[in-house]
């Protein structure tokens, strides 16, 4: 036996946009809203005039219009009275001569009908009981559609639709309403199911294009996968170079459009992570060189991946003390005199640079380019062709070990009178400081200005072509310098930070005195004109360089902080405190402070994403978004981390540990960048 039908929506209450309004309100006000007019506007019609109507008649208007609304005016009733045959005959004429001209009986009448039913006299509230006879007034449309008895059960849904029309919309919800009150279960599932269809939108193809991406842009590059195998037009929206563009900078895998105009123009590169069809379109390279950058990323992050590791022997027990490196070659200076270039892929010794005297050990080390600059305690400062090996001048002059050394090149630092960008310095300079309290200052011959045939340059200070100017002031050692086109920042063992200004000589803008002992660290930020000073009073000072004050004063390490590094998001600082700590350069918030290490740090390096740091025993990685610790990278190190330095592929340390029973020196790398193979479980896209 069938069950009962179940309503749902009996009982249920009408939400607010659906309950019945005015309920006393006339069928006709609807209509009669639109239809009603002042007697002198009626007149003028049946005259013939066309005149404007006044301020009153509006304002006589519009009064009646939201009278009729409220329902406070009704239109004047019709007495009922008992139509004759010739009426309803008139009445069926009339409705076969709206269905010759195209109407539906259940549609309202259209404006012109309206129009010429408004030239018609309304009936007085006076008049006489109106008679039957074939000379009675024409009906409303109300009163039209009801004049026949629906004899079927589509014609009285054709009346039901045609009344509907003169009623309010929120009335006309409420029927609507009502009637799925009277609908069961099934029905509902029914309808239901339709509306859901129905108010279904694609969003991403139906708004401008540009929302759509900007929505797009905003999605993780997991769900832009998933959103692209919705359909075609998705796949389509998807499928775009820019969009994938901005994602690479968003989730911070490159730093800006040059990088990735350079990986894209290395097809090599590009091609083992391509997969299965390679790539033929920009858009295709871009979502490969997304998919290489992000499987790198995830390696990294990944405690159970081991990269590829070589291990660089060489060096004996000499501590390594400068290193840097790029994608192609990893330069070591030595405390021996000796500096090596290393293969950055392979680990092989290119070549070994000797010219210091020994056994003096090189302790400052930049290059650019092709060109290498080193300081040692043998008190002089080279210039090498890296191509070459040659070592192509000596600058002599300090009388001390160079402990430290900055490039500076040609920037734009400001506007001149007639709107043209002051560029300073001219040419590259070298600024390099020592333990002779001084810092000099060199224009940096660069390897492209000299000739194969051409001796080392050697000569003495007074002579030296070379010698831009020497900045005197610091009553102890120089141990830090750092720069940007016009201005030297230099701190010292003197407790004090000093500001220089080139353009003007040479001359010290600002001595900057709050620390109460030796300053280890400097960093520079032209962007707020702001410096940074790490110091072993274990505190951290932020300077302003446009008037010299000290802006806020940094607190949390407990010893020496001998490290700085500033990056366009995040300070770096590491102290012997065992500990480094993040911070936000601009507010001096401290946003983490990351614990492991149990004894002094003695290296970092850190991007935008990872920080790693030394120490005895222990190289570790952390995620520097979140502060929280890695991995490990190098679990069996016995002795000290000296240097290390990172990039995107390849993390670079100089270690010491056990070799044959002897503390030995070692470069160690590890390669996150090898191309996955078909099977590889780390593939993204």
């Amino acid at each position: 036996m069938d069950s009962a039908p179940v309503y749902p929506l009996r009982g249920a209450k009408a939400a607010y946009n659906c309950k019945l309004v005015n309920p006393n309100g006339k069928l006709v006000d609807a209509w009669l809203q639109h239809s009603l007019m002042t007697q002198s506007a009626r007149k003028r019609i049946r005259d013939g005039e066309e005149q404007d109507l006044t301020d009153d008649d509006m304002a006589a208007i519009s009064d009646l219009e939201s009278s009729i609304s409220d329902g406070h005016i009704h239109s004047q009733k019709r007495r009922l009275t008992t139509l004759d045959e010739a009426s309803i005959r008139d009445a069926r004429e009339v409705r076969h001569s709206l269905r010759e001209n195209g109407r539906d009986h259940g549609s309202p009448m259209t404006d012109d009908d309206q129009d010429q039913a408004q030239q018609l006299p309304l009936p007085s509230p006076s008049a006489s009981p109106i008679q039957a006879g074939r000379h009675s007034p024409a009906l409303d449309p109300v009163e039209l559609q009801l004049s026949t008895v629906p004899a079927t059960q589509q014609e009285l849904i054709s009346m039901i639709m045609g009344l509907s029309s003169y009623l309010s919309p929120t009335n006309r919800h409420h029927l609507v309403f009502r009637l799925l009150q009277r609908t069961d279960r099934v029905m509902l599932s029914t309808f239901g199911d339709l509306i859901n269809s129905s108010l279904k939108r694609d969003l991403l193809t139906t708004v401008p294009a540009e929302i759509g991406y900007n929505v797009l842009q905003h999605l993780s590059y997991r769900a832009l996968l998933n959103v692209s195998r919705v359909s075609r037009s998705w796949h389509k929206m998807v499928d775009n170079a820019a969009l994938w563009a901005t994602l690479l900078k968003r989730d911070k895998l490159v730093k800006d459009d040059e990088e990735i105009a350079r990986e894209l123009a290395d097809d090599e590169s590009l091609a083992p992570w391509s997969g299965v069809g390679g790539h033929n379109s920009s858009c295709s390279k871009m979502q490969t060189l997304y998919k290489k950058r992000r499987i790198i990323l995830n390696r990294w992050m990944d405690p159970k991946y081991e990269p590829r590791r070589i291990s660089v022997a060489g060096l004996g027990k000499n501590v390594v003390t400068c290193l840097q490196h790029d994608e192609d070659k990893i330069i070591a200076g030595v405390e021996d005199s000796r500096i090596n270039i290393y293969s950055a892929k392979t680990g092989e010794l290119i070549r070994e640079l000797e010219g210091h005297e020994r056994p003096s050990g090189v302790w400052a080390l930049k290059y650019f380019g092709n060109t290498l600059v080193s300081g040692s305690t043998d008190k002089t400062v080279r210039v090498w062709d890296l191509r070459t090996g040659r070592c192509t001048h000596v600058f002599r002059g300090h009388t001390s070990t160079v402990r430290c050394m900055h490039i500076l090149h040609p920037q734009s630092i400001g506007k001149d009178e007639k709107g043209n960008d002051i560029i300073f310095p001219e040419h590259p300079l070298l600024v390099t400081g020592s333990r002779d309290h001084n810092l000099r200052v060199w224009r940096l011959p660069l390897v492209e200005d000299s000739r194969e045939s051409d001796g080392t340059f050697d000569c003495g200070d007074a002579e030296n072509p070379y010698l831009v100017m020497v900045l005197a002031g610091h009553t102890q050692s120089v141990r830090t310098v750092c720069g940007y086109g016009n201005l030297v920042v230099s701190g010292s063992y003197d407790t004090t930070v000093r500001v220089w200004d080139l353009r003007a000589g040479g001359r010290c803008k600002y001595v900057l005195s709050n620390h109460s002992d030796r300053i280890y660290s400097t960093a520079l930020d032209v962007t707020t004109m702001q410096c940074f000073s790490g110091s072993m009073d274990s505190t951290i000072n932020v300077w302003n360089l446009n008037d010299g004050k000290l802006i806020r004063t940094l607190q949390g390490h407990t010893m020496l902080v001998g490290l700085l590094e500033l990056s366009d998001e995040y300070l770096v600082s590491a102290a012997a405190d065992t500990t480094l700590r993040v911070w936000d350069p601009r507010t001096g918030e401290n946003l983490s402070k990351l614990k492991g290490h149990t004894q002094a740090i003695t290296c970092m390096h850190h991007d935008r994403l990872r920080v790693v740091s030394g120490s005895i025993e222990m190289l570790k990685l952390w995620n520097i978004q979140t502060g929280e610790f890695v991995r490990n990278l190098l679990p069996d190190i016995s002795g000290g981390i000296w240097q290390v330095r990172l990039d995107q592929n390849r993390c670079v340390a100089a270690v010491q540990r056990k070799q044959n029973g002897l503390e030995e020196a070692f470069i160690e790398i590890l390669d996150f960048s090898v191309p996955p193979d078909t099977s590889s479980a780390d593939s993204v896209l």
